[in-house]
């Protein structure tokens, strides 16, 4: 019976990194060993020192530019450690962002001369994607498509030769465009937030087309994006509509020249269209091919695992996954790598929990406290 418990990877290794962009108190220690949970901690006592935070509940306070970074970050790392609810807790006295003393104009001798909202633009997507992950997606999506057209607006009104609020004020040529490739990359962002939760909503449809839509504005990404719609229609099960994306991603590679991520992109499409059709020999082959311009690619590592197991090569195909993880735990100590090895050793051998439980104790020394056990299968 084919071992079909073991995951093959369409998707990109894609691993959240909250550390980009964070005050420097949080650099490196927490961060860099994952301790979530102890970030949280400090984001706690650090917002308590700046009068809000624990116990603060209901008072009035001052909200600062440092502030609300510190806001941003401890729900992200609430949204980091899948604890949804008490962000949306956390973020619910907040209202929509736009209350008046959220805003530069309202602190007039701290910020003299300032104008516009002190809300990071990260804090108001993360505020807009929150719904989603508790069930209610539709609030998620009405909540960008504010935003994106926020954005439009602002963009609008920089191609009018206005700023951003419309009004009438002077910027260079530099700033101008400066704020142009700003706002656009802004409104790629929450346009792939949109995409995000309309697949999370099962309809392809509408997120295949607003896909389609980003092309316009990340023109450089059209060979990614292309690939990222064609797996899509391999995960639904429309295998032709696939191979005519990935057909288009050839001749787009064609158009460009040939770059090295390119090749790479193309050869896993071709990989993960045999896969579709259960023709692990040429995945297999596919894979190996990425492999030697990209020795270190974790998914054609791991899928090319998956394709030797499938092929009947279980001992090839668990020391290749051992291997890797022993070689470079901090990149292959991955929840999809750990679920298929995990799965070789059942297959292996009724006397796996062993070896689960070494799996367990490198899990514990590197990984932080978001790592999902569960892969492992030890109960």
């Amino acid at each position: 019976m084919r071992p079909t418990e073991c995951v093959c990877d369409y998707d990109s290794w894609n691993p959240v990194d909250i550390a980009a962009g964070l005050p420097l108190c949080f650099h490196p220690s927490v961060m860099s060993s994952k301790n979530w949970r102890a970030a949280v901690d400090l984001t706690g006592r650090l917002l308590t020192a700046h009068g809000q935070g624990y116990g603060k509940a209901g008072q009035q306070s001052s909200h600062t530019t440092d502030s609300l970074q510190l806001w941003f970050v401890r729900l992200s790392l609430l949204t980091k450690l899948n604890l949804f609810q008490n962000a949306e807790l956390e973020i619910e006295p907040f209202g929509n962002l736009d209350q008046p003393d959220l805003f530069y104009e309202y602190y007039p001798t701290v910020y003299p001369g300032r104008r516009g909202s002190m809300v990071p633009f990260s804090m108001r997507l993360l505020h807009a994607e929150l719904p989603q992950y508790l069930a209610k997606p539709q609030e998620a999506l009405d909540r960008l498509h504010n935003l994106k057209t926020v954005c439009l607006a602002i963009l609008e009104n920089l191609e009018k030769g206005l700023a951003e609020d419309g009004s009438m004020i002077t910027l260079t040529q530099e700033n101008r465009q400066g704020s142009l490739k700003l706002w656009r990359s802004r409104l790629s962002r929450v346009m792939y937030s949109m995409a995000n939760c309309l697949l999370l909503m099962k309809d392809y449809v509408l997120a295949v087309e607003t896909y389609h839509s980003i092309i316009q504005y990340e023109p450089q990404q059209r060979v990614q994006l292309l690939s990222g719609i064609g797996r899509i229609f391999l995960q639904i099960g429309d295998v032709k509509t696939a191979e005519r994306y990935f057909q288009d991603v050839e001749k787009a590679c064609q158009m460009t020249g040939s770059q090295p991520s390119h090749t790479t992109c193309v050869l896993m499409n071709r990989a993960f269209v045999s896969l579709s059709q259960n023709n692990y020999t040429e995945a297999h082959a596919s894979f190996t091919e990425v492999l030697k311009m990209d020795p270190k690619n974790p998914v054609a590592n791991n899928n090319a695992a998956v394709c030797l197991l499938y092929l009947g090569c279980l001992k090839e195909s668990l020391g290749q996954l051992e291997g890797l993880v022993q070689q470079d735990p901090a990149l292959y100590l991955h929840e999809s790598v750990l679920f298929n090895l995990t799965t070789m050793y059942e297959l292996e051998s009724s006397r796996s929990t062993q070896k689960k439980q070494a799996l367990l104790e490198a899990v514990a020394c590197r990984e932080g406290d978001s790592f999902n056990t569960q892969c492992l299968k030890l109960l």
